[in-house]
């Protein structure tokens, strides 16, 4: 069966669906059979008491009876009756919080979009550039910072075959303390810098060719992919927006 287009036919439908006649909707309605037929032909429309004793017949709601109609229908022929201009205007006021807040929907991810897209794309938070350092080992408290790499210059003995068995000693020493760390820092520290750790402390160097490496982080991908998406979603929802609210109405 097709939706009604007119409110009369919206009497008839509900009443045919209630199994009633027009003198018995009538009666239950207190209103003349004839008042009746009128408004069911469209050659009349009806009061706001009226109406309300036709949806108490119907056991139905004001809302529930103009539902099926076109809102321009309802806003050229029906504002009349106080309790359907109510609804209308109650109507317009909720779709018009539902389009406020889908176009704040929409400027928010396509903010949140460019954000993500911009952070991935610079690689400015999760850098790309990393400097390489090395360490070769813990430094003890009161050893030079760079004994590792010049111990063999604190052998201050004078006796040559002494000083040669220190020597064998000190690199087995140095040998076995030997614990190198290789770092890849996005900051660049400059030739050299300390870090204290337990036991002591230790030097970084920088690495010979002292030139930075990029090492691509997939999380700058995903952003920059999470960015497009959101982007197009912020574009859907003002497409959305106008196909739902704009329409006339």
């Amino acid at each position: 069966m097709s939706l009604p287009t007119t409110l009369g036919e919206q009497f008839k439908k509900i009443r045919a669906e209630k199994g009633l006649s027009q003198p018995e909707l009538a009666e239950l309605a207190g209103i003349e059979q004839s008042y009746l037929s009128k408004l069911e032909n469209g050659k009349s429309l009806p009061s706001n008491d009226v109406l309300i004793k036709l949806v108490s017949a119907f056991k139905l709601t004001v809302a529930e009876l103009i539902a099926p109609l076109e809102h321009s229908y309802i806003k050229n022929n029906l504002l009349a009756i106080s309790d359907i201009a109510q609804l209308y205007q109650q109507d317009n006021s909720n779709k018009l919080k539902q389009q406020r807040n889908m176009l704040y929907l929409a400027c928010t991810l396509i903010v949140i979009a460019v954000t993500l897209f911009y952070i991935g794309f610079s690689k400015q938070v999760f850098n790309e550039t990393l400097y390489e350092y090395r360490s070769d080992g813990v430094v003890l408290a009161g050893e030079p910072s760079d004994i590792f790499w010049k111990w063999r210059e604190l052998i201050d003995i004078k006796d040559r075959n002494k000083k040669d068995e220190r020597m064998r000693q000190l690199k087995v020493v140095m040998a076995q303390r030997s614990d190198v760390l290789v770092k890849l820092i996005p900051e660049n520290k400059g030739y050299y810098f300390e870090e204290a750790v337990e036991g002591g402390i230790r030097l970084f160097t920088k690495s010979k060719h002292g030139l930075p490496i990029e090492a691509p982080r997939e999380i700058n991908a995903w952003l920059q992919v999470l960015g497009v998406l959101l982007l197009m979603s912020g574009i859907m929802a003002f497409v959305l927006e106008r196909r739902f609210f704009n329409l006339p109405r």
